[in-house]
């Protein structure tokens, strides 16, 4: 008795049983489950940097007129052309987005 048909035999079950596993979903489930909690908190981070910005746009004005002055004597003609107040926006926007972003890359 040769050893050919019982390795072709089991050829042919390693093979189904291969074909089998690759069709099982479970990695793919697992992997689908991680995802979803990576989003869920890039999500909550999302919406938390939202109810901030939208907090802080509240109190926007009266940070722009505490700070202003002292920058005004620094630059006459920015406070004259009305571009400081702009400025400061820009700068504190910048800044916002800068934290925001550092926290989503350690988050990913």
């Amino acid at each position: 008795m040769s050893g050919e048909p019982i390795e072709a035999l089991l050829e042919a079950d390693f093979n189904a049983l291969a074909d089998r596993l690759e069709k099982d979903r479970f990695a793919e489930h697992v992997l689908f489950r991680l995802g979803a909690r990576r989003r869920a908190r890039i999500g909550v981070v999302a919406f938390a940097g939202g109810l901030g910005a939208a907090f802080a746009a509240s109190q926007f004005t009266d940070v722009v007129s505490l700070v202003a002055p002292a920058l005004a004597q620094s630059a006459p003609d920015l406070a004259a052309a009305g571009l400081m107040s702009q400025l400061l926006t820009t700068l504190l926007f910048a800044g916002a987005l800068t934290a925001t972003a550092l926290v989503l890359r350690r988050e990913s």
